[in-house]
């Protein structure tokens, strides 16, 4: 689909989403997540330039609070008023996570959570391999995290969580397939760390399309707390904990994430949960992973 034929869909999206909003949303645009996936000064593919990134967490750092994302759930069910409230996530576990963003996370004094790949940072060929064809970009171009990386990051004070071993469609398999990519990815991080890892994201994220009720009680099995999704809206009441949404931000735009966090997307989202699932496909949030269609239908490599 086209880029101007992309912006009609999304403007006929809007209009159409307002005969579907939920009733009693009025906090809504008070609670936030945004899902980011690499920083980087150059690369093309990266969801924002490092100055790009710090610009943006200059304004969320004056104008919002930012928290983990394990307090999200509880304040956005808080009765009050005040500054927005904010998660940062990162999703795949990219080597400019810990090079370039990290940094300027410490910087400004900010959480965030880390969604890791475990395959991708095991460096497992076919893995790597998948996410080149994701990012059309080759093979060489994909520079995973190092385990010595993420326990850097966990003990810099940011979260860790756990994105699937090999980043499959999990809608898309088999249940004991989507079983062993959410346990194994837990198992492997709790190894490493040397803690539990209560929090999950779904690969690709879109709710219907890459997860479904069968694969939230797969992650609920597997012991899990949170769990992220990818939805253009800002979090309600009673948002249930494993199916949180999170905004993709994928350029250098301040207004992208000052319109995120005020709600100027939530139409967008609700028709993206409400619509019929052929209609809802299409239309894909801003920042996904552009593969996504493509890759959607197997895992990068077996499983158990």
């Amino acid at each position: 689909m086209g880029g101007g034929n992309t912006r009609g869909v999304r403007e006929t999206v809007k209009v159409a989403a307002r005969h579907l909003m939920l009733a009693g949303n009025g906090n809504a645009a008070r609670a936030a997540v945004l899902c980011y996936h690499s920083v980087h000064p150059t690369n093309p593919t990266a969801s924002v330039t490092t100055l790009g990134f710090r610009r943006q967490l200059e304004w969320l750092s004056a104008q919002c609070d930012v928290v983990p994302l394990n307090r999200i759930v509880s304040l956005a069910d808080a009765d009050q008023g005040g500054r927005p409230v904010v998660a940062i996530t990162f999703d795949d576990a990219f080597a400019d996570n810990h090079e370039y963003a990290w940094p300027l996370l410490e910087e400004f004094g900010l959480p965030a959570t880390f969604f890791v790949t475990t395959g991708l940072v095991e460096r497992r060929p076919a893995v790597i391999a998948r996410f080149a064809r994701l990012l059309n970009v080759e093979i060489t171009s994909i520079e995973p995290l190092s385990w010595a990386q993420v326990n850097e990051l966990r003990g810099g004070g940011m979260e860790i969580g756990a994105h699937s071993v090999t980043h499959p469609n999990l809608a898309a398999i088999d249940a004991e397939t989507a079983r062993w990519e959410i346990e194994q990815s837990k198992q492997t991080l709790e190894v490493v760390l040397g803690e539990a890892v209560t929090a999950f994201a779904y690969p690709f994220g879109k709710p219907k399309h890459n997860f479904n009720r069968e694969t939230i009680s797969l992650v609920k099995e597997a012991g899990f707390e949170v769990a992220g999704a990818i939805n253009c809206r800002t979090m309600r009441s009673g948002e249930h904990p494993l199916r949180i949404p999170r905004i993709p931000i994928g350029s250098d735009s301040l207004e992208r994430v000052r319109t995120a966090i005020s709600g100027g997307d939530d139409l967008l989202g609700v028709w993206q949960e409400r619509a019929p699932r052929w209609l809802s496909h299409a239309v894909t949030p801003e920042g996904s992973h552009r593969g996504e269609f493509s890759l959607r239908d197997s895992p990068a490599e077996p499983g158990p």
